[in-house]
């Protein structure tokens, strides 16, 4: 067993494990889910079947009209679920959350079995900067409540997971979000209308025959769906999702564990000072999360003895969209097959950011808001990406999936700077976000080196580091690559972008030498080279001046630097600028 989900009860968490998909002929098209019999030899979750599987359908019957009208309907009370309810709730959005069990988080009551989580809880990290401790906390969700992170509900490094139910439900009741319990969603139905916002409603039915009217669905249900055997022999299996965590249970037994994943060493490592022999089966080999920086890879160091495919996660866009039902977002967990086995979509210290960044193209979509993003003169862009990649979380936890942009204005005097867009939608970033990108742009990304990792790699070979800026295109260690293109790539481009690139070539581009600290703020290893490049790019000075030397540019020169024009010259004396 891997990393699994429990067995369906009354209560419980999401849409549930049998699903039929029904399909006839008629004049009203529509997409239909509901609950029946179907084989549990699916791998992953219900909903998976249902966003892959799930095509235009009709019926003879029509949509319900004793229904409910919501914009937004989010099914899953979990950690996805609350993460996307808070931003709603912030911009004031017509929203309900749907939970089948009686309180948020019910995952976390019976997972994992042995009730150690595995996500780190890092008190000190040397620094006051939340943004930059975020970086070590992989268990708060995002708010504007410092009381609300995760550091404040125990101190323990692996915090049980009473403490996640806890906070969660903490969560919930401190913002009033709004989340109806005890409903179990049994059928969704997607129906044509010209005045939806998508061209069609999601007509929802839960367990007492309530129907609801949604113009945008955001499914957060969670992975929680056992991962079931078929084999001669696999009905005599006990699933992790029921065996016992009783170690007496075990006395003097040979267990067989079918799977090497967190899962199995967690079983393992409960029993192993009481059985006769354990034995671990798995089908691909063991990788452990220090050498692949995965962070679902395996992270116990006993006992000494890959996970699942990604065919149990749906699939869906760059933008965590349905690609045939738009208004359609998988959020949570469930959301990792954009970067399965790369980044930490999959867990809350990764799709807490992913979450974020489905409301801003939903506040963009429906409701005109555009990319939330900071106009600046030109002269601040090396301090403003140095700060980015010293301290944003967001761009390291999501690394290579989510990147800041810098939209540059007519004649480069200003720039636009926007915080973790979607980087596999950067062909459609001016549709997504509102946002002009005529005049070019750079994309500021944190990437590993190509050769850092691979199944049974020495990652502490002793060429595995380099320390030198002209060598900085050959780190192998998480480190900031700067983009810089003249106009948007195409969707074509970044469908034949190069093996192992998450973006299509551009015009220039920029490595910042590795640091094992990944600490970027050298003045000559850092610094210097980084502005170097963005003046060859822009063809303009960005050095930083006091007001003599203005003084005189202004007198020998018939062009000014950015820095002396946007201060000096417009009486404003030195900007309000952090120098590193």
């Amino acid at each position: 067993v891997n990393v699994p989900g429990e067995e369906p009860r009354s209560g419980g968490r999401s849409l549930g494990t049998d699903c039929h998909l029904s399909l006839d002929t008629g004049p009203s098209p529509r997409y239909q889910y509901s609950r029946s019999n179907m084989s549990k030899s699916w791998m992953g979750s219900t909903f998976a079947i249902l966003i892959v599987s799930i095509t235009f359908a009709s019926s003879h019957a029509t949509a319900p009209t004793d229904y409910l009208h919501i914009d937004y309907c989010v099914i899953g009370a979990g950690p996805g679920g609350l993460q996307m309810a808070y931003f709603l709730q912030q911009s004031q959005r017509h929203y309900l959350v749907f939970e089948r069990s009686n309180l948020s988080g019910s995952f976390f009551v019976r997972y994992p079995r042995h009730r150690k989580l595995i996500s780190i809880n890092k008190q000190y990290t040397g620094k006051q900067n939340k943004e930059f401790n975020l970086r070590h906390d992989w268990n708060s969700l995002l708010s504007h409540d410092d009381n609300l992170l995760y550091k404040h509900y125990t101190k323990d490094f692996f915090p049980h997971a009473d403490t996640m139910v806890h906070y969660l439900n903490n969560f919930t009741n401190r913002f009033d979000l709004k989340v109806r319990y005890n409903t179990e969603i049994m059928w969704i139905e997607a129906e044509k209308h010209p005045e939806a916002w998508n061209g069609h409603y999601f007509f929802l039915t839960d367990q007492n025959d309530y129907h609801y009217r949604c113009s945008v669905l955001l499914v957060a249900t969670g992975m929680w769906v056992p991962n079931k055997p078929d084999f001669p022999g696999s009905e005599h299996v006990e699933g992790y999702e029921s065996v016992s965590v009783d170690p007496a249970n075990f006395v003097g037994q040979t267990v067989l564990i079918l799977g090497r994943g967190n899962a199995a060493f967690e079983t393992a490592d409960n029993i192993v000072g009481v059985t006769n022999f354990i034995h671990m089966l798995g089908r691909s080999r063991l990788r452990l999360a220090w050498a692949t920086h995965y962070v679902g890879d395996v992270r116990l160091t006993k006992p000494q003895r890959g996970r699942g495919r990604t065919n149990k996660y749906p699939l869906i866009k760059a933008t965590y969209e349905s690609g045939n039902l738009p208004g359609m977002f998988i959020i949570g967990t469930a959301g990792h097959s954009i970067d399965y086995r790369k980044s930490a979509g999959g867990f809350i210290h990764g799709f807490r950011y992913t979450a974020r960044a489905v409301h801003h193209l939903l506040e963009h979509r429906y409701h005109g808001t555009s990319w939330p993003a900071t106009t600046l003169p030109i002269s601040h862009l090396t301090n403003t990406i140095i700060k980015r990649i010293n301290e944003a979380s967001g761009l390291y936890q999501m690394f290579s999936i989510l990147a800041d942009i810098v939209l540059l204005q007519k004649n480069a005097t200003e720039f636009e700077y926007l915080e973790e867009y979607p980087i596999g939608a950067l062909p459609h970033l001016q549709e997504n976000t509102g946002r002009n990108a005529a005049n070019g742009l750079f994309v500021i990304n944190l990437e590993y080196g190509s050769n850092f990792s691979r199944p049974e790699a020495d990652v502490f070979h002793p060429s595995r580091s380099v320390g030198e800026p002209r060598h900085a295109w050959l780190s192998n260690f998480l480190h900031p690559v700067i983009y810089f293109y003249k106009r948007l790539p195409t969707e074509t481009e970044m469908t034949q972008r190069p093996k192992l690139w998450p973006l299509p070539r551009p015009y220039y581009i920029h490595h910042i030498v590795e640091d094992f600290l990944t600490d970027w703020t050298a003045a000559k290893a850092h610094i210097l080279p980084l502005r170097r490049f963005l003046e060859n790019c822009l063809d303009t000075d960005l050095r930083s001046f006091f007001a003599e030397s203005c003084f005189k540019f202004a007198l020998t020169n018939p062009h000014v630097p950015p820095f002396c024009r946007h201060g000096y010259l417009n009486k404003q004396g030195l900007l309000d600028v952090e120098i590193f």
